[in-house]
This record gives structure tokens, sequence and C-alpha cells, in this order.
């Protein structure tokens, strides 16, 4: 099983300065329409929507997946890989760091199968998923920036 977990503060100096509202809303976009922030997905369709998430077929990497994502209102988004070559969970939670700070933090466990546990094959493939999750985390950060800007000058972004 690969497990990785990172966090990033949100406000690194970059303006406009973030809020938890921010974040979410960049986050819930993210969920529903990943192809602008993860650049190894190359399709999503959402088949379904229930009280607090949806489900949604992606092509990640060239390989099809499911996934079921619950939202936890400003807190964390919650993604179970159900179908596909990778299955497991991934996570998207806002938080506060040791001195307050807005932080965001990407963790994923996720099995691939055919793949020997610890291997170089399971190594090779947690470092490709790691950067594109840290891409991803980056681009919705940077998107949310974006948009903040945008409004605050009434342009929209």
């Amino acid at each position: 099983m690969i497990e990785v977990s990172r966090t990033l503060s949100v406000n690194d100096g970059a303006e406009p300065v973030l809020r938890v509202d921010d974040v979410w809303a960049g986050l819930v976009d993210k969920a529903e329409n990943p192809l602008t922030y993860v650049s190894s997905m190359s399709e999503c369709t959402v088949t379904e929507r229930f009280d607090g998430g949806l489900v949604r077929e992606v092509v990640h990497v060239g390989q099809p997946v499911r996934e079921v994502v619950t939202f936890y209102p400003k807190k964390r988004v919650h993604f179970v890989r159900t179908h596909g070559t990778a299955r497991g969970t991934i996570d998207n939670e806002i938080g506060l760091g040791d001195a307050g700070e807005l932080t965001l933090t990407f963790s994923f466990r996720i099995v691939v199968d055919g793949v020997e546990p610890g291997g170089a094959e399971e190594k090779e493939f947690a470092s490709h998923m790691e950067a594109d999750y840290l891409d991803a985390v980056r681009t919705t950060l940077k998107a949310v920036r974006g948009r903040v800007a945008g409004a605050a000058t009434g342009i929209s972004v």
C-alpha cells in the first residue's frame, strides 16, 4: 500500500490572502471539474449526485477510475477509488498549522493491482502520484487566488 501525506501552507506570501471559504470553493470545483487542476486526468463525468457528494468516472494516466467523493463542508473532501487498477482513498483537508496558519493537506492510501508492495514499480507509481497531487494542490490554490483577485477587482477570471 502506498501512503503519502503532505501539508502545504495556503498563504505562503502569495496575494491575495485566502480564507477557508475560498479554499473550500476551490476544492469543490476541483472535485466536480478536475481536468483544470489535475494534469494527469484526461476525462471526467459526474455520473451521480447524492446529499453530500458525487460519483465520478475519470481517466487518470490513461486508466479508467471510479471515485465516490464525499464533502465535509469547509473541512475535507474524501475520495474513494472503487474501480480501477489503483484503489484506495484520497483526502484534501483544510486545517490550521502550529502557528494558526491556514493549511491544505492531501493524503492518499492506494493499492495498485499487479504491483509488488514496496517494490520499485510501486515506489515509482507513488512518486508520480505524489508529484501529480502536489501540482494539483498548487494549481487549485493558484486558481482560487485568481478568482478571489478577480472578484476584488470586479474582473471575472
